[in-house]
């Protein structure tokens, strides 16, 4: 009696989420298409100013091909200026950044700004914000000096700089731009998944976001308009410190926007324990982010219904991923312990995932154009295992939130180039 009660249950709450997921899906696909705001092309840029912060923490591989890039983008654009942000690294990355720009005689361009312990290396909000306030002590704020956001490994082409100059150029009001994100060095299969990952679903739920007008920042490709800014410390000490930063713009009536034609490109994770160490603190950020905003967003007059429950269901997809992927998995063994009784059950759920993947990668492929039918063969059946390393990585979330373990442990990028 008791094992039929806990069957009940794992099976209820396995179908349950299965349910709840298809309406995700079926919400991201019919209402996360593109839709791409024009303009009246861009002829002189009203904005003065655009600082692209980098933070860098011991990023000697790649930071001398993240300044070639970025010059090279921004040759016919003086008004963008990027400045590294060094956070006490102890390797060369200070040495390879200064060689650099001497090298390309860029000194008016490229700024290198040092941090050194024991004020250094306590998160990355931490290096924005202090970054942030010697531009606000250095230049007056107002509506024409936009302040950007760039991973050290990150690079964004010419007409990216120019189309985010005229966003910001045709509306006034807007105080948050997110753009969209994508990878390079797509190496092998988990690489290409994360780019399907960005490129499809995440742009799905950042379309969303912008009809909900709750778009929300994603750390890499972020550019804020500085007279917006009412702190001196606007970046907060969450793990996920890009979604808590735009909670508090949102919390505080501020206009966002993410633009879908213009890609930020970084580099693709190419190992699986790097991986899950990554989402596990993308997912740990998101507990953090929980415990701190929930009820103010729940309280908010400025954010719409739809908003709050886009939001609040964000937030609570641990909670949500964790029970109904141990039950999914629960559920998967029994049914292939009775496979002849319920053969019925295990093709119906592997219909439904191949119908909603093969639809994914159908898109990518579209939007891209550099998939080959063995390519996408291979990665239709790895899309599942792929799926099942987000659950480890929130269970490791768990365990770390539990056990007080915030310490902020960054991606390390290995360099590369485009392929």
């Amino acid at each position: 009696m008791e094992n039929s009660i806990i069957d009940e249950i794992v099976f209820g709450a396995s179908f349950a989420g299965t349910g709840i997921y298809l309406v995700w899906v079926a919400f991201l696909i019919f209402w996360g298409k593109d839709r791409v705001e024009q303009g009246a092309p861009m002829t002189v840029s009203k904005i003065e100013r655009l600082f692209v912060l980098v933070p860098a923490l011991n990023e000697e591989v790649v930071i001398a091909q993240t300044i070639k890039r970025f010059l090279t983008s921004t040759e016919t654009l003086p008004q963008i200026k990027m400045i590294i942000v060094d956070d006490a690294s102890s390797d060369k990355t200070v040495q390879v950044a200064r060689e650099t720009i001497a090298q390309a005689g860029c000194f008016e361009r490229v700024w290198l700004w040092r941090r050194f312990l024991p004020d250094a290396q306590i998160g990355k909000g931490e290096a924005l914000n202090w970054a942030y306030q010697k531009l606000a002590t250095s230049f007056k704020k107002n509506d024409h000096i936009v302040c950007g956001v760039l991973d050290a490994d990150a690079y964004i082409g010419r007409a990216g700089y120019e189309r985010i100059l005229e966003i910001f150029d045709q509306d006034s009001q807007i105080d948050l731009l997110q753009i969209r994100v994508g990878m390079f060095k797509k190496q092998n299969y988990l690489q290409k998944l994360q780019d399907v990952e960005f490129i499809v679903i995440n742009n799905w739920i950042q379309n969303i976001r912008n009809r909900l007008k709750n778009a929300a920042a994603s750390g890499n490709g972020q550019f804020i308009r500085m007279q917006a800014i009412d702190s001196m410390k606007p970046w907060g000490n969450a793990l996920l410190e890009d979604f808590e930063f735009s909670t508090r713009f949102l919390l505080q009536a501020k206009k966002t926007r993410y633009a879908p034609d213009v890609i930020v490109y970084q580099e693709a994770i190419s190992k699986v324990r790097p991986f899950i160490r990554q989402r596990a603190r993308w997912a740990q950020g998101g507990l953090d982010c929980l415990f701190s905003y929930w009820p103010k967003i729940v309280g908010s007059k400025d954010l719409s219904f739809l908003a709050k429950l886009e939001m609040s269901f964000y937030l609570f997809l641990p909670f949500f991923s964790l029970v109904t992927g141990l039950a999914n998995l629960a559920v998967l063994g029994f049914v292939l312990g009775f496979i002849e009784q319920y053969w019925l059950v295990l093709i119906m759920l592997l219909l439904i995932n191949g119908i909603i993947n093969g639809y994914i990668l159908w898109l990518y492929a579209k939007k891209t154009g550099n998939l080959s039918v063995r390519q996408a063969i291979d990665i239709f059946l790895m899309m599942l295992v792929y799926n099942y390393l987000f659950y480890v990585a929130i269970i490791i979330a768990f365990y770390k939130k539990v056990r007080g373990k915030n310490r902020w442990v960054k991606t390390a990028h290995l360099g590369g180039e485009e392929t």
